[in-house]
């Protein structure tokens, strides 16, 4: 097995210090006052429709516990109860419905929406208050629009309360499956906020997703079948489709992953520094058709796979497994290809766009062929 270079594992050590690890304080209050905004808010969501539950699900960086640098990003998927559960025979159904281009509502259609591969329809026979429904089914749009008119209501009720110690602003309703909104603090960060309706149906995974992997060894069968219990969810895709969502599965992956002392986490946050650092400066909201912080999570995941021992994961080969993954994400990029871990059938890269992966290649080449160089000056 290959041995640790001591210089560059001590940078990589230096490198988290400096430009990976959050100030433990600072941390602890955001994440309070955020905490204490999303509570009141989704309470008055589910008072007004208790299909959403209550307790919102923490998913994300700061959840997964892979934030870098600072805490000032928090995800929230708001579960959405139907009376469609743990199957897939209400998915992929006929949908009669289309949008108005014009007037940009859901209107019905004669004829029905193009069956898409990694896009999904969902039947639901709901008829009470709050349809979010069109000729049966459920509508991506209307479901969005009915979440986003509730959190705003909810943000307008408690900012008008007296003396508030927060100030919000919400964006304008984007193509991304989040509401997102900005908690403006009088002494402290803005908070950027993101939270997304996701339809609870807990589907099973299916033998087209070839997960877990024939034969592997990591994660262990305990982990995989707590996993599969949770099932899969859908979220807002565009306004038409739903997309299949791993969120919570992933979550529950990361939160543990180095419950015996491994550097798996570690590594992955170093990497995340490093994109936004070197190999793609600059905001990934600005940039979302290039190399993002969820493929590196899916590197990583891939790589347990196929390192699956705690022992090939120790701190003291930190600088050995990072420049492992990313000699692997180098190689998925040339080719263009790389697999969602949760589902095979899946090209990350699909939509990307090749001359910013290409861009990113090359940076990423670059940094391999002398580490030590580029680590030194973030240090």
């Amino acid at each position: 097995m290959a041995r640790s270079n001591g210089d560059l594992y001590r940078k990589f050590q230096a490198f988290y210090h400096e430009n990976v690890q959050m100030n433990r304080e600072e941390t602890k209050i955001n994440k309070n006052v955020v905490r204490n905004v999303v509570e009141k808010i989704i309470g008055h969501v589910n008072g007004q429709d208790s299909r959403f539950q209550k307790e919102p699900e923490g998913v994300g960086s700061f959840y997964s516990l892979t934030k870098v640098s600072q805490a000032n990003e928090f995800d929230y998927s708001i579960l959405y109860d139907t009376d469609i559960v743990q199957s897939w025979r209400h998915v992929n159904q006929p949908a009669f419905y289309t949008m108005d281009a014009v007037k940009k509502i859901i209107v019905s259609s004669q004829y029905p929406l193009e069956i898409l591969p990694l896009e999904y329809t969902l039947r639901s026979q709901y008829k009470g208050p709050y349809n979010v429904t069109k000729r049966g089914c459920l509508v991506p749009l209307k479901v969005k629009r009915h979440f986003r008119e509730l959190v705003c209501n909810a943000i307008d009720y408690w900012t008008k309360k007296p003396k508030p110690d927060e100030r919000i602003e919400i964006e304008n309703l984007s193509d991304s499956p989040a509401v997102t909104f900005t908690v403006k603090q009088r002494d402290g960060n803005d908070l950027d906020v993101d939270m997304a309706p996701m339809i609870n149906v807990q589907l099973p995974f299916k033998d087209d997703f070839r997960w877990p992997k024939n034969g592997a060894k990591w994660p262990s069968p305990e982990k995989v079948q707590q996993i599969e219990s949770m099932g899969v969810n859908l979220v807002t895709s565009d306004p038409l489709y739903w997309k299949l969502s791993f969120a919570i599965c992933e979550k529950e992956l990361l939160v543990d992953i180095d419950k015996k002392g491994s550097c798996r986490r570690r590594s992955l946050r170093i990497m995340k520094s490093l994109r936004e650092l070197i190999w793609c400066p600059g905001d990934e909201a600005e940039n979302p058709y290039g190399l993002t912080s969820y493929h590196l999570k899916n590197i990583l995941f891939l790589e347990c796979e196929r390192l699956p021992m705690d022992w090939q994961w120790e701190m003291e080969l930190l600088d050995i497994r990072i420049i492992g993954m990313c000699n692997q994400l180098l190689d998925h990029l040339s080719k263009k290809h790389l697999q969602q871990y949760f589902n095979r059938s899946m090209n990350l890269f699909e939509n990307k766009v090749d001359r910013t992966l290409n861009r990113a290649a090359r940076k990423l080449n670059k940094f391999l062929h002398c580490p030590e160089e580029h680590l030194e000056r973030f240090l």
